[in-house]
């Protein structure tokens, strides 16, 4: 359970990654069919859902390289260890 700890974190940071693109991208395209109640139309909803999506997706890609780096830590700090 507790062999290549720092590999299975590197794999966590890649799956949370995708998945927060994956959401980001589902609700940008949702906001972006809503009707805005304001207005009545959803003209006014593409852009704010082409924000959530770039925005979404970059910070769940930037926010996963913590992540990445720490198991990349845990990694090289087994392998100056000898383990």
């Amino acid at each position: 359970m507790f062999d290549n700890i720092g590999g299975k974190i590197k794999s966590l940071a890649k799956i949370v990654a995708w998945i927060g693109i994956i959401c980001s991208v589902i609700v940008g395209v949702i906001g972006m069919f809503q009707p805005v109640a304001a207005f009545g139309t959803n003209i006014n909803g593409i852009l704010p859902g082409v924000i959530v999506i770039v925005i979404g997706a970059l910070s769940s890609w930037i926010g996963s390289w913590v992540m990445y780096g720490f198991g990349q830590l845990i990694e090289n700090t087994d392998k100056l260890a000898g383990k």
